[in-house]
């Protein structure tokens, strides 16, 4: 139970918590948001021509481009491509969008077409157009899905059908490339050459339009809307049939409830991007422990109001090994203070 400092009133009052086991921390946000990588939730009023990344590595620019909310799958709004003259672009990000070298990805979207024929979702590929680009794209002709690595070309036989929202993604498992369609298997194929973009360069990844453009020999090729645009980098989330998402894709990592306990429980298995949600209301303090036992190596983002004695980051145990993180706070959530308050526990 945790200590109550009353002092009159004066500097906070704690409220005890009972030292209760708090919601399994992976079953509240996304277990892979610590490896997106690009996600644009095209929300926003009619019109609009910012596009912001809720994974906050990227700056999206936009031609041409604005957000409907006449046509939308979740949230406010989507974004609006009309062919010949819009796209949007990564205009800058801290890491490559989809610099997945010879790794596991996926690159996932919602697509409402508006015509037949070929259509650009997203497009990598510098103006050389044969290195160093990833697209999942229509066929020039015909309506089937299309991935593209490297100037090699995997098409399926399923048709992305048009003026209905359709979920497409694409997945590399240990070098196994895979298409989907609303959460159904089209192609599989072996494909584990080494992927690079153009990212913070002169020929930056494209949504809504072909690599030709860098080039100059093409317009925008895309017709119609995209909404929830999910780059995972080092991740193939589908590697067999799915029941396609149902809601918007969530922008935080494994969440700490703190109204649901003061003590967490935690086994990554990879990258790894925690939230602390729900604190009591400013004036009363709170403390929590968080138990990690990693199954694999990864990496820990912690949220950015976490102050760390000295401002050193602890790094996250290894694979296998136990170490315990405390915290607490009394502004409501606004600044906590983090203890790395054992090591590789037997």
């Amino acid at each position: 139970m945790s200590l109550v400092l009353d002092y009159t009133g004066g500097v906070f009052a704690a409220k005890p918590t009972g030292g209760s086991l708090g919601t399994d921390p992976a079953t509240i946000g996304d277990a892979n948001f610590g490896d997106v990588t690009l996600l644009l939730h095209m929300d926003g009023s009619s019109g609009g021509t910012t596009f912001a990344d809720s994974s906050g590595n990227c700056t999206i620019a936009a031609n041409d481009t604005a957000t409907n909310t006449s046509v939308k799958k979740f949230g406010t709004a989507s974004a609006y491509f009309s062919a010949n003259s819009s796209y949007l672009y990564v205009s800058s990000a801290t890491t490559g969008v989809a610099d997945f070298g010879s790794d596991d990805f996926t690159v996932e979207m919602f697509v409402y077409r508006t015509t037949t024929g070929r259509d650009i979702f997203f497009d990598t590929r510098q103006n050389t157009q044969s290195t160093g680009y990833f697209l999942v794209a229509t066929p020039s002709s015909g309506n089937t899905l299309q991935i593209d690595i490297n100037g090699t070309t995997y098409n399926s036989t399923a048709t992305i059908a048009t003026n209905q929202w359709v979920h497409i993604a694409a997945s590399r498992e240990s070098g196994t490339v895979r298409g989907f369609i609303d959460g159904t298997l089209v192609s599989t194929n072996t494909d584990n050459t080494s992927i690079t973009d153009g990212t913070n360069g002169t020929y930056p990844p494209l949504i809504g339009a072909t690599g030709n453009l860098w080039a100059a020999t093409t317009t925008a090729n895309m017709d119609g809307y995209i909404d929830e645009l999910r780059i995972t980098k080092g991740v193939a989330r589908y590697t067999s049939n799915f029941t396609s998402p149902t809601a918007a894709f969530s922008n935080t990592g494994p969440t700490l409830d703190l109204s649901s306990g003061n003590m967490f429980v935690h086994t990554p298995s990879a990258n790894v991007s925690y939230a602390f949600a729900n604190p009591p209301a400013s004036g009363t303090a709170i403390d929590f422990t968080l138990k990690i036992t990693p199954s694999a190596t990864v990496t820990i983002t912690w949220p950015s109001s976490v102050k760390w004695a000295g401002g050193i980051v602890p790094l996250a145990p290894a694979s296998g090994e136990t170490d315990a993180f405390t915290f607490y706070s009394t502004d409501g959530g606004t600044s906590y203070y983090g203890f790395h308050a054992g090591d590789a526990y037997s």
